[in-house]
């Protein structure tokens, strides 16, 4: 049997886990640190996910920053969020939304699952024939507190200017889709708040932007 010796091991950030981690002072000729912040952003999520829980919020607007007036983004970012949902252990809402949109809060485009759902609001008056509330296999909370969180490792966030807002204490990182359109009369942006981006890709017609407040 033929062995292969590896000339050269390249690492960009080093594990972290009190058990995983040491490996790499086994083997010789490492270079460490190669791209270090890329690699940081990108494992974020992870990191965020084993040492407690990873919280994303996820919001969708238009270029001129209005989310409000039917659908704002592209099929190909919807499916995109479905592919998140899919995934996620729970998904918070506001309740504003609920009763406004209506909406399923599933991941039907992707032939998923569908997560969990927090209702974050005051009054737990609803609309029983809301579609969310029927799905199998699917527990709905309504709950004027974000509590219910620390029971979930993986937890994405839907909403506007109100739910960001709240949510500003457990959230790791922001997810925006950008449509290349106009026309709405509500932003997202009602107060200040300083990013840094950690990864921008196209996603169909619109532009998705992976971000950080500046202050973590």
């Amino acid at each position: 049997m033929k062995v292969l010796a590896l000339e050269r091991v390249i690492i960009g950030s080093l594990d972290t886990h009190a058990v995983a981690a040491g490996g790499a002072k086994h083997l010789n000729n490492v270079s460490v640190g190669v791209c270090k912040e890329a690699c940081d952003a990108l494992l974020l999520p992870f990191r965020a996910w084993q040492r407690d829980r990873f919280v994303l919020f996820k919001w969708a607007q238009r270029l001129d920053g209005t989310i409000d007036g039917g659908m704002v983004s592209s099929l190909d970012s919807r499916r995109n969020v479905h592919a998140m949902r899919d995934v996620c252990d729970l998904l918070i809402i506001g309740g504003n939304t609920v009763r406004e949109d209506r909406p399923i809060l599933d991941s039907r485009l992707v032939e998923g699952t569908a997560p969990d759902i927090l209702i974050y609001s005051r009054s737990k008056v609803f609309d029983r024939t809301i579609a969310l509330f029927h799905i199998r296999g699917r527990q709905v909370f309504v709950e004027d507190n974000l509590e219910r969180a620390q029971a979930y490792k993986n937890i994405l966030i839907e909403g506007g200017p109100s739910l960001f807002k709240a949510t500003r204490s457990i959230v790791d990182c922001y997810v925006s889709f950008t449509a290349p359109s106009s026309g709405g009369t509500i932003p997202f942006a009602n107060e200040t708040a300083d990013f840094e981006f950690l990864h921008v890709e196209q996603i169909g017609s619109d532009v998705k932007m992976w971000l950080r407040k500046k202050d973590e």
